[in-house]
């Protein structure tokens, strides 16, 4: 899924029949490719809901990720958690991050990842400030500060057919399998 794939898988074409690879094996090895830890990568389906991680952290990524994810389930609510990645990088994109998040229905934004900053960047911008714009922009966005408070709300309004994406590059994947580990407890308890 998504155009970039699409074009790498052409490029694998190319490149393995210019190497003589018959098309029984290129067929192969494409059926067996994965695709690529934390890019747009699928973690669990269970009760209807997807839960989906992503490495993105510039607000082109997250605009081509976010664009792929909604072709896939055109018709799910999509439930966006971005971690920002940086400060400085906050402050400067802020307009741009603001902006990427067209195609959610909802964005969760927990406290910035703090990384390779200079703690006087901290006064300059936060992950409210970010949340405002996202919503000048006409978007539903809440600022839950924690992990653990993100997975818990999610647990409360998640619902059938609902796909979530955790995107960023510091560890916001931890919500992904926090609520994936919720989901199956849940399932679990219901089926005894």
């Amino acid at each position: 899924s998504g155009v970039h794939n699409i074009k790498n898988a052409l490029a694998s074409i190319a490149c393995a029949r210019y190497l003589g690879v018959p098309w029984e094996g290129i067929k192969e090895g494409l059926e067996k490719f994965n695709g690529v830890h934390r890019r747009c990568e699928i973690l669990g389906k269970i009760g209807g809901i997807t839960v989906i991680d992503d490495y993105g952290h510039h607000p082109t990524e997250i605009r081509c990720t976010l664009k792929c994810i909604r072709n896939m389930f055109p018709n799910n609510r999509l439930i966006v958690v971005f971690q920002p990645h940086q400060y400085s990088r906050t402050r400067f994109l802020l307009k741009e991050f603001a902006m990427s998040f067209s195609d959610a229905d909802k964005v969760v934004v927990p406290d910035i990842y703090f990384v390779r900053d200079s703690i006087m960047e901290q006064k300059f911008v936060n992950a409210r400030m970010l949340v405002e714009k996202i919503r000048k922009n006409g978007k539903e966005a809440l600022y839950l500060p924690t992990f653990d408070e993100i997975v818990e709300y999610l647990y409360e309004i998640v619902k059938k057919g609902d796909v979530i994406l955790t995107i960023g590059a510091g560890p916001v994947d931890k919500v992904a399998y926090g609520i994936l580990k919720k989901l199956r407890k849940k399932a679990v308890s219901k089926k005894e």
